[in-house]
């Protein structure tokens, strides 16, 4: 029985998903799901009590699981050097992003308005990034001079890299010709950033294997 539960609960958030990523939260209804999944309307009011609370299920499932990959990061500097810890870090989160595509499309698109629900994100999960980068940065300034912007710009800078390819899903189908599933594109996307990384600390990647993107 709990099992039958499990698994109906299961197919609503991934019936939402795919929902709220094709036609957006509010082009989404809670007939939509719900004749999707089929399953009754009160099923979902239910387990999740309406389409807010499905919403809020699926944005904090996929933020607990990046905040416990940042976790692992925040305190390891006795071990590992800053720069390595943020290559490693900022790969394990493209890693995550990837394999959780549709909840970082979904999150990524409504962190980009305004809501009680956001700002509350913002004040807890975000603020909890924001610690983690800080972190790293401050150890990478005291041990790297090469590095001259100021952490806004860094920070910017690298959240575009992680977030890019979910916040505008379309854009990256539809006039640059790449599906997010694509793994070949993946991989190199992952060797751009790391060169941007290397760049940052100025580190001489001219003896690194040459990174071909698309052409």
């Amino acid at each position: 029985m709990e099992q039958e539960k499990l698994a109906t609960k299961n197919k609503v958030i991934e019936t939402a998903l795919s929902l709220f990523k094709t036609n957006g939260y509010q082009g989404t209804s809670v007939r939509d799901i719900s004749k999707k999944a089929n399953v009754n309307i009160a099923t979902i009011s239910y387990y999740f009590k309406g389409k807010q609370g499905l919403l809020e299920h699926i944005i904090v499932d996929f933020l607990e699981g990046y905040v416990a990959i940042l976790n692992k990061y925040s305190l390891v500097f006795e071990s590992k050097k800053a720069d390595s810890v943020l290559i490693d870090l900022v790969e394990e989160v493209l890693n995550y992003n990837f394999h959780k595509k549709e909840y970082a499309s979904i999150f990524y698109r409504e962190l980009t308005l305004d809501s009680v629900f956001i700002r509350e994100i913002m004040m807890t999960y975000l603020a909890r990034e924001r610690y983690t980068f800080i972190q790293i940065y401050d150890a990478l300034r005291l041990n790297n001079t090469n590095i001259t912007v100021p952490f806004s710009v860094f920070f910017v800078q690298l959240k575009s890299f992680l977030s890019t390819p979910y916040l505008f899903p379309s854009y990256m189908n539809e006039v640059l010709y790449i599906q997010q599933n694509d793994t070949y594109f993946f991989d190199r996307y992952k060797e751009y950033v790391e060169k941007w990384i290397f760049s940052l600390l100025g580190i001489d990647t001219h003896n690194l294997t040459e990174l071909k993107m698309y052409s």
